[in-house]
């Protein structure tokens, strides 16, 4: 973000200086963690449900079947589509084929926590650290951590532009945050006048 170039207005931070002339960097951090806290409300989602543990149980039940005896952590496309060698009225009984799943998730193997992910009821996360989310009208929910801010949020992986904007505005938020923290570092570990820039 930074300064703003002549005639483009004035940027906040130098508002915040105008009102409160002797607010120290760490200061300005704050006001700008608390205004990027309202603004990612604007997009946040509802943080989904983790599945119950009945569920988990049996979808971990599925896995160890299609993994095989030997205790491997993934399957294959193929172990999914119902194996290998399969007759014709076996195919028929499968919900998905080979590739219907290579489409989906690549000609590779699937790890066990991808698989839950990948089979867990819509609108629900699979496990505590899931990442996404499909929803019943298929859109994803994407985990977004924000550490310079102190949240994980739930957000849509695809957006209208509004609120892409949204998130630019969350994005560019959360750097003055970053910026005014380092610049209050430097001060606090040299005492001498931190850069402009960060």
């Amino acid at each position: 973000v930074g300064p703003a170039p002549p005639g483009a207005g004035v940027h906040l931070s130098q508002i915040f200086q105008w009102i409160w002339p002797s607010l120290a960097d760490g200061r300005l951090a704050t006001l700008f963690t608390w205004i990027c806290l309202v603004e990612v409300e604007r997009v946040r989602q509802p943080t989904p449900r983790v599945i119950e543990g009945q569920e988990a149980a049996r979808l971990e039940k599925i896995f160890r079947q299609m993994s095989g005896s030997e205790g491997r952590d993934f399957v294959t496309p193929e172990e999914i589509a119902g194996g290998r060698d399969q007759a014709v009225d076996a195919k028929l009984k499968n919900i998905v084929d080979r590739e219907t799943v290579v489409a989906v998730c690549g000609d590779r193997e699937i790890q066990r926590t991808e698989f839950m992910e990948l089979m867990c009821e819509d609108n629900f996360r699979a496990h505590e650290g899931a990442g996404q989310v499909i929803l019943q009208d298929r859109r994803r929910l994407v985990r977004q951590r924000r550490p310079d801010v102190g949240v994980d949020v739930w957000v849509l992986e695809e957006v209208e532009a509004e609120e892409a904007e949204q998130q630019l505005l969350v994005d560019a938020l959360e750097a003055e945050v970053r910026r005014w923290r380092r610049r209050a570092e430097l001060r606090l570990q040299g005492g001498a006048e931190a850069p402009a820039e960060a």
